[in-house]
């Protein structure tokens, strides 16, 4: 069954489901701007998910200083549930965010080519001298290690790709299965509640149906299966 067949054929329960007391925050990852995850939002929205999209400064500021500014954010959304889906660095963005913040009226959370553990790729970026401002702060407990665990007692999904499309499997080649940016072995957490792959590249994963369509399934019922 298609992805569109399952966003058409969920959409009218989930609608009923939904209130504007639970929102869903979309957290973009590295190189990137809040509008970037716009595809995302409006698939989830059609499945009947409120969304809001938040922007970051990875350049100026860590991701436990960023986290501290969205927690700003979203708790004067005010609403009752707050569940929250990040890309890539976005995911070890909310993991500060939990971290600092546990009391957080927290629904679920999905992490989507998330580095965790620390990404290959910006460990090798960051040894070039020319290219290291590139990653900015960044790399303060995110992306060169020292993320946060995941302790909180809610469900915790992670998705993963295994496209290999993009400049940087042809500059920094993983060496093992990964989705051509973050390794598999990278978005590993304990806690998990469930994980799936999907066939896109690292990139591409946020502009996909299905992974629209896992992120809907799993923040309806704490499963992508």
């Amino acid at each position: 069954v298609s992805t569109t067949i399952f966003l058409k054929k969920r959409s009218n329960k989930i609608r009923k489901a939904s209130s504007r007391d639970e929102i869903t925050i979309l957290v973009h990852g590295i190189w990137m701007h809040g509008t970037f995850m716009r595809v995302m939002g409006k698939m989830l929205q059609s499945a009947g998910l409120n969304t809001h999209l938040v922007s970051y400064d990875f350049l100026r500021s860590s991701p436990a200083e960023n986290a501290a500014k969205l927690h700003e954010e979203i708790t004067a959304l005010n609403v009752k549930t707050i569940h929250l889906v990040g890309h890539s660095l976005g995911g070890i963005v909310i993991l500060h965010i939990l971290k600092a913040f546990p009391d957080l009226p927290l629904g679920k959370v999905v992490l989507i080519g998330s580095p965790v553990r620390g990404s290959h790729v910006a460990k090798s970026i960051h040894k070039n001298v020319f290219l290291r401002p590139l990653l900015g702060r960044s790399v303060e407990e995110g992306l060169l290690g020292g993320a946060p665990d995941y302790a909180i007692d809610r469900p915790l999904g992670i998705i993963t790709g295994s496209g290999v499309l993009g400049l940087s499997a042809l500059l920094y080649p993983s060496g093992e299965n990964s989705d051509g940016v973050v390794k598999h072995s990278e978005t590993q957490l304990k806690n998990v509640s469930d994980q799936v792959n999907i066939p896109y590249s690292h990139s591409v994963m946020i502009f996909s149906k299905q992974c629209a369509a896992h992120v809907v399934r799993f923040i309806q019922t704490g499963s992508f299966h």
